[in-house]
């Protein structure tokens, strides 16, 4: 049930991701939103539900992006592995960690696929304003990723809820 939902989100998010955001000038330059589902769940659920989650999510995005197959897989699985590993060290209630989780992992992606553009795809250049996307894109996420991932916090305790009425003995 909740592999499900966190799909179906994905789903969502991918479909506002490439149709209405490109549309609105502000937005433009807005950063990837399954980066703070990922970070959610490496966070908060267990690995059962997380890892074919951020597997969907890589495979979704390599086949949508038109880049190399498995850049974004292996994107989202280092994330992944990077969050859950944290969370043996920190706890993740506080809303700066969040918002700093969600920036470093924006980093990390853009580090990814700039580093891929720039050594991998010699024939392609690094856009001019790369910065200024870079630094728009990490303020989005400090701004934005701690509210999606309460967002979704919210959904997956009425899922669970939901579930346990549903299924109670």
């Amino acid at each position: 049930m909740t592999i499900t939902f966190y799909m179906l989100v994905s789903l969502c998010l991918v479909l506002i991701r490439t149709t209405l955001i490109p549309a609105i000038p502000l937005f433009e330059k807005f950063y990837d939103l399954l980066i703070p589902i990922i970070i959610y769940l490496g966070f908060f659920r267990r690995k059962r539900e997380g890892i074919p989650i951020v597997i969907f999510f890589g495979l979704i995005m390599d086949s949508l992006c038109g880049g190399p197959m498995g850049l974004y897989l292996l994107t989202y699985i280092w994330l992944y592995t990077a969050i859950r590993w944290l969370t043996r060290v920190l706890h993740a209630g506080s809303l700066p960690l969040l918002a700093l989780a969600v920036a470093l992992g924006v980093t990390f992606e853009i580090s990814i696929l700039l580093g891929y553009m720039a050594f991998i795809a010699a024939g392609a250049s690094i856009p001019v304003d790369a910065g200024k996307t870079v630094f728009l894109q990490i303020v989005w996420a400090l701004l934005t990723g701690p509210l999606i991932m309460i967002i979704i916090g919210w959904f997956q305790k009425r899922l669970d809820f939901w579930r346990s009425k549903i299924f109670a003995d």
